[in-house]
């Protein structure tokens, strides 16, 4: 999934219901690609983190693409890069993701 703005108190709503209906399909795993955000408030961290958690429960797996320098700053002050697996663009991700897949089937 591309989101395409800063995540903040006027569209929280709007990320959570995209990230719900993302990580609650039938995919193996997912990839939110962050490019061009710039800002993420705590409650969208709390989503990212729900998600990545709930996608584990499924044994799927989850991924973040595209982030920039303030954006990586943020995920290192939390802790994100010791739970969740960030790639520099979305291609990578799903290359990463296709290769697990194909050395496991098994893997989600």
């Amino acid at each position: 999934m591309h989101w395409e703005e800063d995540i903040t108190l006027k569209n929280i709503e709007l990320f959570r219901a995209a990230m719900l209906k993302f990580t609650a399909g039938s995919v193996d795993y997912f990839v939110l690609d962050l490019k061009p955000i710039q800002y993420i408030n705590s409650a969208g961290l709390g989503i990212i983190a729900e998600s990545v958690m709930n996608m584990r429960k499924q044994q799927k797996d989850m991924a973040i693409s595209g982030i920039g320098q303030s954006i990586e700053e943020i995920f290192a002050i939390v802790k994100f890069t010791a739970f969740i697996k960030l790639f520099p663009d979305i291609e990578a991700a799903i290359n990463f993701f296709e290769a697990a897949q194909n050395d496991n089937p098994s893997i989600c």
